[in-house]
């Protein structure tokens, strides 16, 4: 890869690894999202399940 001589050269780069970084950020927020999500549910299930085997007794 050829290093940019101008000043807009650097920054069309930084440009570009800025855009870069919001996008790989907002991909991570949504995988966090739907991991606590997934958790949230997955607690309520496994509390659900608790609740009807305690009631089963």
């Amino acid at each position: 890869m050829e290093k940019p001589r101008t000043f807009l050269g650097w920054a069309g780069l930084v440009f570009a690894l800025t855009v870069i970084a919001v996008i790989v950020m907002v991909a991570a927020s949504i995988a966090f999202v739907f991991v606590v999500g997934v958790a949230i549910v997955g607690a309520v299930i496994t509390l659900l399940l608790l609740l009807a085997k305690r009631g089963g007794d």
